[in-house]
């Protein structure tokens, strides 16, 4: 009996999630020898740390504590000394420690033969060998393997509209533009695996994904067209967006050139160098050198974008947000996306240049004022012309 109180004065003293579980499941080695009653608990689950078989549908069902709470039970019995009166369970520490003397140390991943979540590709950034002799990973490509040198390859094309805007901000005409629509091509360079070609040759303007005549020519600030092209940059060389792109080629993929997974380090100094207007020149005039620079007329080949001239009538009109949009090869349906008051800020030059918001695509707005005296100039030239023709000299 006096055992008994002494056990019970221990009880109170546990944590209450040792409380609860003792008083439902009673360990044996302190209930008397005979004429012990189990709880309903027992009855129901003699051992709640193992999965039971009913025995009306035959069907197993899982232990009532998970593993996670069984470790947590484990861990308080361990702290307070009454891990003994645990039932069996493979979270106990004389399992865990038996397992490990007959099995070692076994760290996940580094084990041979053990496997792991998720393909090599994505774990390691190894993109997928598309080439068209075979099937499989870039590791498995040999060095004669991938595109032919002086392969004419077409590029993903960048659009160019024509638009026209009135002074006051109400009237829009379409203006034609000499080239309607070209499509640039390069002379493709060998494609090789990571281990053959090394990031580090790569310029920053490929990095990037623009070119020098894009910052050049453009109306905007080419600060802000730096920035949004170091967005993209870093979320298209994101792991998991690399490993989803070369998850599932595109049947046409061998017919098109695939783009390196460059860094972050690599995407950051690109955007240093670039940001800077006098270490933007430095590089330039290092690339000139070198002949590396695009549009410098040099011996390597460098990455560049394809052009498309559009109307302003070939472009939807979205009346409720007040805005141009066009749907972009990304697969976004309004990545080009501007406004009126975007034309007007650039209604000098005459030349808008947009950016996809997903991808590196740009559009190369073209448009004209229009004022408000021109179409009454237009009705009374057709007026005369009218009066002319019905009295004849």
């Amino acid at each position: 009996m006096t055992s008994s109180s002494h056990f019970v004065q221990l009880a109170k003293t546990l944590p209450p999630p040792l409380q609860r579980f003792f008083a439902r499941w009673p360990p044996a080695a302190l209930l008397p020898a005979a004429g012990a009653k189990p709880t309903p608990h027992q009855e129901q689950r003699p051992n709640p740390f193992r999965f039971y078989k009913h025995p009306v549908t035959g069907k197993w069902q899982d232990p009532v504590f998970s593993q996670r709470r069984q470790a947590q039970l484990v861990q308080m019995a361990r702290e307070h000394g009454v891990e003994e009166l645990l039932p069996e369970t493979t979270k106990a520490t004389e399992y865990q420690l038996a397992h490990r003397v007959e099995h070692g140390l076994r760290v996940k991943g580094t084990g041979v033969g053990q496997r792991v979540k998720g393909h090599i590709h994505e774990r390691h950034m190894i993109a997928k060998y598309d080439g068209g002799e075979e099937t499989g990973h870039a590791g498995d490509a040999q060095s004669h393997q991938g595109l032919e040198e002086g392969r004419e390859e077409e590029l993903d094309q960048v659009s160019e509209i024509s638009y026209t805007t009135s002074s006051n901000g109400g009237m829009w005409r379409s203006r034609q533009v000499l080239t309607e629509s070209f499509t640039l091509t390069l002379m493709a360079a060998p494609l090789l695996s990571h281990e053959d070609r090394a990031p580090e040759s790569a310029t920053h303007y490929e990095v990037l994904g623009v070119t020098p005549s894009i910052l050049d020519c453009s109306t905007h600030d080419p600060s802000t067209l730096i920035k949004r092209a170091y967005r993209r940059a870093l979320l298209r060389n994101h792991p998991d967006k690399a490993a989803s792109t070369t998850k599932e080629p595109n049947p046409s993929s061998s017919a098109s050139p695939r783009e390196s997974v460059y860094t972050v380090d690599q995407i950051s100094q690109a955007f240093t160098v670039l940001s800077s207007p006098t270490q933007r020149i430095a590089y330039d005039a290092s690339l000139r050198l070198s002949h590396s620079l695009p549009g410098s007329g040099g011996g390597a080949t460098t990455f560049q974008t394809g052009v498309e001239n559009l109307d302003l009538d070939e472009l939807p009109f979205d009346g409720t947000e007040e805005r141009w949009y066009r749907s972009c090869r990304c697969g976004n349906d309004r990545g080009y996306l501007f406004g009126e008051a975007d034309l007007m800020e650039v209604g000098d030059e005459g030349v808008l240049v947009v950016g996809c918001r997903d991808c590196s695509l740009w559009l190369r707005v073209h448009f004209a004022v229009i004022d408000d005296d021109e179409p009454q100039e237009a009705a009374s030239e057709q007026q005369r012309q009218g009066l002319s023709d019905s009295h004849p000299p």
